[in-house]
């Protein structure tokens, strides 16, 4: 069994069904989704429903019958932690900061953690391959804060978890104690980079921040910087098909696209 992660509200739910079509697409392995969600007093976007989670794992378990999903509502737990501090309105949203609280709630050997902006392009068993036995977490560069930031900057979009060593070392609580009394930029990622002093970092293909290679298993559509003809920031989603298509070139995943609008109709629509 292999233990997946996924974190948000319902605003990006389509993004996380679409990530988990591509696992099932490549990883024969069964699969248990962790679904964390929240909503809370000071943001208006409501959590991921029950209802659309069922539904999501009825899906899985058409792929797989071991397949596996479980739904936490953190809501409250949330609320208590990071209402009324310095960071319980970070740069992107306050659901970035939902995978802190994991440790609380699930118990497993080994995590693979993926924000919803990720697609798989091979199987998660490739993530069986890193020695993590004696580490908190695998971990990648993040592509542009090595430049910017720090040379060993590293980006908390794909972690790959120790999930008992975490536990011992309290990695987690430890990133949630410095965010209740201080402000950071990229709160939860650096947060965990400050206090993660047992880490092994791995190649990009298993957190590719630029473009699908033949190697690659997670490719994760975060923000960007183009140069030529002119220089712009990017931040396009899988969900934004049209940007993929036109901006990208990427065509992986159309097969993906269709199985969404097919098996979650209710749910929010792609962008084409």
């Amino acid at each position: 069994m292999i233990h997946v992660l996924q974190t948000g509200n319902s605003k990006i739910f389509h993004g996380i069904c679409l990530n988990v079509l591509s696992m099932l697409k490549h990883t024969k392995e069964p699969i248990h989704l962790h679904i964390m969600t929240m909503e809370i007093s000071w943001s208006k976007v409501p959590k991921i429903s029950l209802e659309s989670c069922n539904h999501l794992r009825k899906i899985m378990k058409g792929f797989n019958f071991e397949n596996e999903l479980t739904y936490y509502d953190i809501s409250k737990d949330f609320e208590e932690t990071f209402k009324d501090t310095p960071n319980m309105n970070p740069k992107y949203s306050p659901a970035s900061l939902i995978r802190l609280l994991f440790t609380r709630y699930i118990d497993c050997d080994k995590l693979i953690y993926l924000d919803a902006d990720t697609m798989t392009c091979a199987s998660l068993e490739e993530f069986k391959t890193i020695d993590i036995e004696h580490k908190e977490m695998a971990v990648c560069l993040d592509y542009l804060g090595k430049f910017w930031i720090k040379k060993d900057y590293f980006n908390s979009g794909v972690l790959y978890i120790n999930v008992k060593r975490v536990k011992e070392t309290r990695l987690f609580e430890r990133a949630i104690e410095l965010l209740m009394k201080e402000k950071l930029y990229f709160s939860d990622q650096t947060a965990l980079y400050k206090f993660c002093k047992e880490k092994v970092y791995i190649p990009f293909r298993f957190n590719e921040q630029r473009s699908i290679k033949k190697d690659t298993v997670v490719k994760h559509f975060c923000k960007g910087i183009k140069y030529l003809p002119f220089f712009r920031v990017y931040n396009f989603k899988q969900w934004q098909v049209g940007k993929m298509h036109k901006f990208f070139k990427i065509y992986e995943f159309d097969d993906l696209y269709k199985q969404y609008e097919v098996y979650f109709p209710m749910e929010a629509k792609l962008e084409y």
